[in-house]
């Protein structure tokens, strides 16, 4: 690696220049210059020569610890940490993503802003993981990587119907397995031939939007419930996404496969590992959950009502006012479920 000192206390830096005057002058290289900001932190401005990829280095003792969940990766940006052969390492970030360039150099002018205040090493993680967790919410609603509030409502509806097994039942792995709307199921619970389709609504109105034709098709199944969660939204409010994704993972921590297992699920949904502090803006008060047994009579359309091979995809809304016949107690949902 070609390292250059480039001694700049009290001036704005120019990250572009020096990534610019870095290409020329190493072409092909990896290289960094070295940013003396204060007498506990050192940082490094960089370029990998191969991906040409701009980086930033925040140089610590080894004996420093890194929590692995401040080393994230966000669209276009990753963040890790690189030993080297002295007593020290890197807290490394990388840019892989151009069209972030000038969102990247506010986050590193924001980042050494903070960093000057430091007067002693060890405090440079707490400031570092404020200031990721800051930016990193930046640049997933810069590249569209927050779930929308509608989609947040229905996550928060599913997770707090897997959160009530969890609660009745030291099958864990049953309770997590049984999740199965990540993996593109037509219900959002499944086990065994029992299924739960959960609806999540702020709405008002005594209804529901019914994705297609087989999400209420009950046909070849024992049980099949539909489970509606009205919610208002509450902002600021405690009990947010964030918290009950963290209250499901304290539960199953000593169970390491399956806290993978589940975050593998909220991967799929786009909650990546470490992102869900992204989400406690919006706080939910819920103000129902009414269950329904789908049976005959029950007014759903299925594949057999439709008698049309040609006809798919159908979507439609359901009043639940014309349901009251089919409510069945909560507990028997759980019952069949656990």
């Amino acid at each position: 690696m070609n390292l250059k000192k480039v001694m700049m206390p009290q001036t704005k830096i120019d990250f572009t220049n020096i990534w610019t005057s870095q290409e020329l002058d190493a072409g092909s290289l990896t290289t960094r210059e070295i940013v003396s900001n204060s007498n506990s932190v050192k940082c490094y401005i960089g370029r990998i020569g191969a991906s040409n990829a701009k980086m930033f280095q925040i140089e610590l003792s080894k004996s420093i610890d890194i929590h692995k969940n401040y080393l994230k990766r966000f669209h276009g940006l990753e963040i890790r940490v690189l030993e080297s052969n002295t007593d020290k390492k890197d807290i490394t970030i990388i840019l892989s993503d151009n069209d972030l360039l000038d969102v990247f150099v506010l986050f590193l002018e924001d980042l050494i802003s903070g960093l000057e205040t430091v007067k002693d090493e060890n405090e440079i993680p707490t400031i570092f993981n404020q200031k990721v967790g800051f930016w990193g919410k930046l640049f997933a609603r810069i590249n569209g990587e927050l779930l929308s509030k509608e989609r947040q409502r229905g996550l928060y509806g599913e997770l707090t119907f897997l959160n009530s097994l969890l609660n009745r039942t030291p099958d864990h792995v049953k309770c997590i397995t049984a999740w199965t709307g990540p993996e593109g199921s037509n219900q959002d619970f499944s086990n065994d031939l029992s299924t739960v389709e959960v609806k999540t609504s702020k709405s008002t109105k005594p209804s529901v939007n019914i994705a297609s034709e087989l999400q209420l098709d009950n046909s070849k199944l024992e049980y099949l419930f539909l489970l509606v969660i009205h919610i208002d939204d509450l902002n600021n409010g405690v009990d947010s996404l964030e918290k009950l994704i963290k209250e499901i993972k304290s539960k199953i921590s000593n169970q390491p496969n399956l806290l993978e297992l589940f975050e593998e699920k909220l991967e799929s949904i786009g909650i990546s590992l470490g992102h869900e502090e992204h989400y406690n803006d919006v706080g939910f008060i819920i103000r129902s959950m009414r269950a329904y047994e789908v049976q005959i009579g029950f007014p759903a359309i299925t594949i057999k009502s439709i008698n049309n091979q040609a006809i798919h995809n159908v979507n439609y809304q359901i009043d639940l006012t014309a349901c009251a016949p089919f409510e069945v107690e909560l507990e028997k949902v759980i019952e069949k479920m656990i």
